[in-house]
């Protein structure tokens, strides 16, 4: 009994060296670009066993003879889970982490997640906007943002819309600028809600900060849609009638005349 004690604390002491390794290494790179990747995590999936790559986008990591996969992960890219099958190089291309546009929301010069904002910001899908059929892009965000107000000034087809964020802040111009993929604008009659991927609307001052005195009045940040590799052909087409439901019964001319006459 005591052999047996002695022996296995012996083996609890044996360094890990002794145990059968494997030294893997390779290089991380960029899907699109080739460059290497530095800092990408290497793990050995279901234990503390990690290294990370360096500046030249190289990694070595020893790992026990039985590892069955290597997980390689980075932020802004897919993970990638590699088989290992007793290779001693692997070599990686990571792709970049396809995230959906609504979770994120353009503002000033870039994007941020919608639970990091700290300013007033509301955003809305292309989508959204050609659910309502009008002649200009500005009257779809009727109704779909709080504290914007859109007036029409004139009857008249094609007529722009008056746009006020929060009311209006000033005696003279008080329209928000618009800034259409990085382009500052004064209106955007121009612009087909069919084109827009999403709208993104600043209303406070640490959302339109960089935007200096033109951005006092909002800002109003347009993503139009971008090309496709794959080839796709998208008709849409709509028409309006307008009708005078009551018609009120007026005088012509000549009628008219008569009667100033007989009241002069």
């Amino acid at each position: 009994m005591i052999k047996k004690l002695t022996l296995f604390i012996l083996y609890l002491f044996i360094p890990v060296s002794l145990f059968p390794q494997l030294k893997i290494n390779g290089t991380v790179k960029d899907g699109v670009t080739s460059q290497p990747l530095p800092g990408v995590t290497v793990l050995v999936r279901g234990t503390t066993i990690a290294t990370a790559t360096g500046p030249d986008g190289r990694y070595t990591i020893e790992v026990p003879s039985d590892t069955m996969h290597l997980s390689f992960s980075f932020i802004g890219y897919q993970t990638v889970i590699k088989p290992v099958k007793g290779e001693t190089v692997i070599n990686i291309v990571m792709q970049e982490e396809e995230v959906m546009l609504n979770e994120l929301v353009v503002v000033g010069y870039g994007i941020q997640r919608k639970s990091d904002l700290t300013g007033s910001v509301s955003s809305v899908r292309g989508s959204d906007l050609t659910k309502i059929s009008s002649s200009a892009s500005e009257y779809a965000l009727q109704g779909k943002v709080s504290g914007l107000q859109v007036t029409s000034l004139s009857g008249s087809p094609g007529s722009s819309p008056v746009i006020r964020v929060r009311g209006v802040g000033t005696l003279n111009e008080s329209s928000p600028i618009y800034v259409v993929d990085g382009n500052i604008l004064d209106n955007i009659s121009f612009l087909s809600s069919f084109d827009i991927e999403s709208m993104e609307v600043l209303k406070d001052a640490s959302a339109t900060a960089i935007y200096g005195s033109r951005g006092a009045n909002g800002v109003i940040i347009i993503t139009t849609k971008q090309g496709q590799t794959a080839p796709k052909i998208v008709f849409s087409s709509e028409f309006g009638i307008q009708r005078l439901q009551h018609k009120i019964d007026l005088l012509d001319g000549h009628e008219f005349a008569t009667v100033v006459n007989e009241i002069v």
